[in-house]
């Protein structure tokens, strides 16, 4: 009987303070979930990926030379030369030709030399032939000749190569300045009013053995 007693007494004193403890870590355990949902930070959203519409950034220099190479900024090696079928004359511009020389112009040869295109490795003959590097500020002027890249458009200006092997197999044409009035913008207008960046601009040097 002391024993059944005991029992109930247990029962009675363990079951109210188990419930009351139960309860308060139930509402404890309540308001710790609650204040993490409050206080939680808000999930970024996702980013949209730029469409291929989108024109590469501009810049104001030109690529840093890769000195492993021998490249300038442009990507064109001591060795390079632009050719062309013509002079540019009366034309308001003429394409040229990113070369390497075969065999160098002689009176033999009617003054032409032999030259690969490097684009895309046919060999031909040219009396128009150009050394070339890049222009510095003080070396422009109006009517000056110059050969520009014309394969980075970038919103109505060409601008310099960003890519070596765009560069290298890319257009490249012959003209010359006409309008330096919007140079404060970081572009020259040459022959045909096409606006090109001064980070573009190569100096033709005239061939000499």
């Amino acid at each position: 009987m002391n024993r059944i007693v005991s029992l109930i007494l247990v029962v009675i004193l363990f079951v109210p303070a188990f419930s009351s403890a139960g309860w308060r870590d139930v509402l404890d355990g309540a308001a710790k979930v609650d204040k993490l949902i409050v206080n939680r930070p808000v999930p970024a959203t996702e980013s949209t990926e730029a469409s291929d519409e989108t024109p590469p950034p501009q810049y104001d220099h030109a690529p840093a030379p890769s000195r492993r190479s021998g490249d300038d900024a442009h990507f064109i090696q001591p060795d390079d030369y632009f050719i062309a079928k013509e002079e540019l004359g009366s034309h308001t511009y003429i394409y040229v030709k990113l070369s390497k020389m075969i065999t160098p112009p002689t009176s033999g040869t009617k003054d032409e030399g032999e030259f690969m295109h490097v684009g895309d490795g046919q060999n031909v003959w040219s009396a128009f032939i150009w050394k070339s590097h890049i222009a510095s500020k003080s070396e422009l002027k109006l009517g000056k000749h110059i050969i520009i890249f014309e394969d980075n458009s970038q919103k109505g200006v060409y601008q310099a190569p960003m890519k070596k092997d765009r560069a290298r197999s890319g257009r490249w044409f012959y003209a010359k300045i006409t309008d330096m009035s919007d140079m404060y913008k970081g572009f020259v207008t040459v022959s045909g009013h096409y606006k090109v960046g001064l980070n573009n601009i190569r100096i033709p040097d005239p061939y000499t053995p």
